[in-house]
């Protein structure tokens, strides 16, 4: 009787888990459904974030992506906020939490269409074994930022003038691999170019589905 009873429980369980699969709350799902799937030669594929980091991060959306273009991987992870929660957190330490050494290497200027060009934060994170190039900056209503301070005065100042207001960071990662610091600058130039031209759209869209 017992045995029949833990297979009833089994049997109910897994029909669950089918008929309603766990959502990965970092495939962007919400805010940031209309990121592209492709820029230009990147494809992209979905990654999944740790329930810790997520609930340390409390955003609305959080979208990390694995794009390949020409064999070489570039990563996207953007971090949405809304409604006056500042997520203007420090990447670097997500890097040396997870045993990397991190080298900041100052700003660069990054072609993304605009007169002025996107300037970016940029820092290596080494460890045994790996080595990577890292962008990131952050956007909010109006303005597009390597500062996080700046992100923060306009966030409060949106926040205070309609009670509405919205951020992201926005981070952009490749490997250094045997073409050197060169050939990851090229590859995350063109890659962070197409994802900046792209991102004014993607937060419209979420804006968009913010208010209904």
């Amino acid at each position: 009787m017992r045995s029949a009873i833990v297979f009833l429980l089994l049997a109910a369980t897994a029909a669950y888990v089918v008929l309603h699969p766990p959502v990965d709350l970092a495939a962007g799902h919400g805010a940031l459904a209309a990121c592209p799937t492709r820029f230009g030669d990147w494809n992209g594929t979905d990654l999944s974030f740790e329930d810790a980091v997520l609930e340390e991060l409390k955003a609305d959306d959080v979208l990390v992506r694995r794009y390949i273009a020409a064999g070489e991987p570039a990563w996207l992870t953007i971090v949405y906020h809304q409604n006056r929660r500042y997520g203007a957190h420090d990447p670097r330490l997500c890097y040396e939490s997870q045993g990397y050494l991190v080298e900041p290497t100052g700003r660069r200027q990054v072609d993304d269409g605009s007169p002025a060009g996107l300037q970016v934060n940029v820092f290596r994170a080494i460890r045994p074994r790996e080595r990577r190039l890292v962008y990131y900056w952050w956007t909010t209503r109006g303005l597009v930022t390597a500062d996080a301070a700046a992100m923060r005065q306009r966030m409060a100042l949106a926040g205070a003038l309609d009670n509405r207001s919205w951020g992201a960071f926005v981070r952009v990662e490749t490997r250094l691999g045997a073409g050197g610091e060169p050939a990851a600058v090229r590859a995350l130039d063109d890659f962070t170019g197409r994802v900046a031209r792209a991102l004014p759209g993607v937060f419209a869209a979420a804006q968009r589905g913010a208010a209904r």
